[in-house]
């Protein structure tokens, strides 16, 4: 136990020394929850950039997205503008499934900035919400198609606590991934 412990440490201790960084920037559709002018979930597109730090087996992971939506309810002569940015940071372990296969599990802390503009009988109004922080987990699979570049389609699930609806949101995306 302490011989692969140590061996382990020791692999931790030379790859940040190294400095194992990836960026990837991510594209994806998330399903959210709407609280306006009803409770419902929709589907809607995030765009934004990832990284991580670190040995695969536990590296640091930071995460910024935006996303922007209109909605319209012409019966009630209602519009609402939604602009959406969120921050994660967490941890990242991956698992190697032979050269061509890398599958990872992620977890951590998510915030949400939402900006909202309510149009209601040509009257504009701002709404802004606080920020809401939750904590997020999520898996993803990696297919190597070079050793600098990969090709990443996940999953993760934020857990809201909000009990209008589902307290569950799901981001799903797919991106592309290279090693400086």
């Amino acid at each position: 136990f302490i011989f692969i412990s140590t061996l382990l440490s020791a692999q931790v201790s030379q790859t940040y020394q190294r400095g194992n960084l990836t960026i990837e920037p991510v594209i994806g559709y998330e399903r959210v929850q709407r609280l306006e002018p009803v409770a419902r979930t929709e589907n809607r597109f995030y765009y934004g950039v990832r990284g991580h730090y670190g040995p695969d087996l536990l590296s640091l992971e930071a995460e910024i997205t935006q996303s922007r939506d209109d909605d319209s309810f012409p019966d009630d002569d209602l519009r609402i503008k939604e602009t959406s940015t969120t921050g994660m940071l967490g941890l990242r372990s991956s698992f190697a499934r032979g050269r061509l296969f890398n599958w990872y599990l992620r977890a951590g802390g998510h915030a949400r900035k939402v900006e909202i503009t309510r149009i209601e009988a040509g009257i504009e109004r701002e709404i802004d919400p606080a920020v809401r922080v939750s904590p997020y987990a999520g898996t993803g699979l990696n297919l190597n198609i070079h050793e600098h570049f990969k090709l990443d389609a996940g999953v993760t699930v934020v857990f809201t606590g909000h009990p209008q609806g589902s307290d569950r949101e799901y981001r799903t995306s797919l991106g592309f991934s290279f090693k400086l």
